[in-house]
């Protein structure tokens, strides 16, 4: 959102690609910046998940924003971390974690005060359509799993099978149906398709015929 902000608003040039990356690499992060030879697009380094936590509690945005707004990012920087490490302990309490949570999402959701391109307007943050379903979940359904299940700790809980469903039915969505195409009887919804497709595999492995049939083998003929 920060990088979108600063294209929004014509500042994402040289000069500000380069206060980026030397403030990730005083707070020893490996990041660069470069430009796709066929779309002319700005990529960047991904970050993996301990670099996330250090520029989650160290990156400065007062290098590309002005004191007051770079004030309102960086608290609310800070306090997702903070948020990240509270979820993580079997000692924090779901009813302090809701609260902090909730509080969190209003400053998200700070709004913008006075008229635009006046010398009183303050620009907000974020609005409820930015709200993602993770966010969500975060604010209003994480505090419950806490309660129910903290004695097991959130590190037991993991969105990789739910990930990688998305995955395999991208895959056969492309793959493996007409992506809603054909004419007259022979059209069919891709999501039909794709649930055909699961029940068949659902079916041959619950009767075992895969294991039935050995595969197929290939033999070279050396002249």
């Amino acid at each position: 959102m920060v990088l979108q902000e600063l294209k929004t608003q014509n500042q994402f040039n040289d000069l500000t690609r380069a206060k980026i990356i030397a403030e990730m690499h005083r707070i020893s992060i490996s990041f660069h910046f470069w430009q796709d030879q066929g779309t002319q697009n700005w990529s960047y380094t991904s970050l993996m998940g301990g670099d996330k936590e250090i520029v989650l509690r160290s990156f400065n945005f007062r290098i590309v924003f002005d004191e007051e707004r770079a004030f309102l990012i960086n608290q609310l920087w800070r306090d997702f971390y903070q948020l990240y490490n509270n979820m993580k302990s079997q000692k924090t309490n779901p009813i302090q974690f809701e609260i902090q949570a909730k509080q969190w999402l209003d400053l998200f959701l700070t709004p913008s005060q006075g008229e635009p391109n006046t010398i009183t307007f303050k620009m907000g943050l974020y609005h409820p359509k930015d709200v993602t379903p993770y966010i969500h979940v975060l604010v209003h359904h994480l505090p419950e799993f806490m309660k129910q299940h903290q004695k097991f700790g959130l590190g037991a809980f993991s969105c990789a099978p739910v990930e990688k469903k998305n995955h395999d039915q991208v895959s056969a969505f492309f793959r493996k149906t007409m992506k809603d195409g054909g004419k007259g009887v022979e059209r069919k919804s891709a999501i039909f398709e794709i649930l055909h497709y699961e029940n068949r595999l659902m079916y041959f492995a619950q009767k075992g015929t895969i294991d039935k049939y050995s595969k197929p083998k290939h033999i070279h003929v050396k002249n």
